[in-house]
């Protein structure tokens, strides 16, 4: 079977509205079942593109004859119409398929990628490496930056949760370098070299869990997860280096494994120092702050997000609504 769209004529999701029809390729953003109050199965999905996305229907007559064989991370084909429901745009899917890996053109207008100049992130964190102290670790940073530069400009930070986007690791990894620095400086008990260098290695294994278009994991990453795959990267460079016995390297190697705070979320220990605890709640604010923002890309006319179930709830934009926020309502 052969695509026969091209980027020219896909309609951006931030430019649909409610009345067009639709006949184009998306992007699977999240795919839920859920039951109508008389029992009936149906999708609830989003979808989208490299401008955002869109809450789409899927009901169960269109269910029973089109199927529902795709996944987060699928790209899929839908026929259907744009709607308004409750002030904000939805897509009412009529025809829906999930497209096969042998007949995919280039859909690089369906990605997401960040909007910050990823060469530029790169030099911000090599240059923030080298003023860490002793300068083993400084050297040692950089060279793991080195090792792992064309991938890490490139990486997604996860398959759907945050910055989950080409380059999104390393705008993550730049955002929770800064904020650590910065508070390091405000917390004088905290060694502020550990916190840093810990922060820039701490999402470091996901350039091995993740695959490159972030739409699945390896199958070292499915196996044994970026955390574990971080503290292997880490000691292959130690051994190398001959940094075996470096006193640094026990409770860098800390950070790494205890940044997702326990092992409710994955981490096989908690944070148990300073510089631990910082990465922990850094991390997981702007991960959080950048769910939030990516919620806040669609909302209805009240400034509320679709319901989040990372956030478990509805985002609120904010009562001080700006024009621009306020032109794009329901994009």
């Amino acid at each position: 079977m052969t695509i026969e769209q091209n980027p020219t004529e896909h309609v951006p999701v931030r430019d649909l509205k409610s009345g067009d029809q639709v006949s184009q390729y998306f992007m699977v953003k999240s795919k839920n079942g859920r039951t109508t109050r008389t029992g009936q199965e149906y999708l609830d999905l989003v979808v989208g593109d490299a401008s955002g996305s869109i809450s789409a229907k899927m009901w169960s007559d269109i269910i029973k004859k089109w199927g529902k064989d795709f996944s987060p991370g699928d790209i899929i084909k839908i026929v259907g119409r744009v709607e308004t429901f409750r002030n904000a745009n939805q897509l009412l899917v009529e025809k829906a398929r999930r497209v096969a890996e042998d007949e995919q053109p280039n859909f690089s207008y369906l990605i997401r990628s960040t909007e910050f100049n990823t060469t530029d992130l790169f030099n911000e964190l090599v240059g923030r490496a080298r003023s860490l102290n002793p300068p083993e670790l400084a050297n040692f940073v950089v060279d793991m930056l080195d090792q792992n530069h064309s991938v890490l400009e490139t990486c997604p930070a996860a398959k759907m949760v945050h910055h989950a986007y080409k380059g999104g690791l390393i705008e993550h990894i730049v955002t929770v370098a800064r904020k650590v620095d910065s508070i390091a400086d405000l917390e004088s008990e905290i060694n502020r070299d550990i916190a840093v260098a810990g922060a820039m290695l701490h999402d470091i294994g996901k350039l091995q869990e993740l695959a490159t278009t972030g739409d699945k994991r390896t199958t070292e990453g499915r196996l044994l997860g970026h955390l574990i795959l971080g503290v292997c990267m880490v000691r292959d460079l130690v051994v190398h280096k001959g940094l075996g016995h470096a006193p640094w390297l026990p409770e860098l190697l800390h950070i790494l494994v205890s940044h997702h705070g326990g092992p409710e979320f994955g981490s096989p220990v908690r944070p148990m120092t300073r510089e631990a605890m910082l990465v922990h709640f850094v991390d997981n604010l702007d991960s959080r702050l950048k769910i939030m923002h990516e919620a806040l890309e669609s909302i209805d006319s009240e400034g509320f997000s679709e319901y989040n179930r990372w956030l478990q709830a509805k985002a609120y934009i904010g009562a001080g609504l700006s024009d621009k926020e306020d032109n794009h309502v329901g994009d």
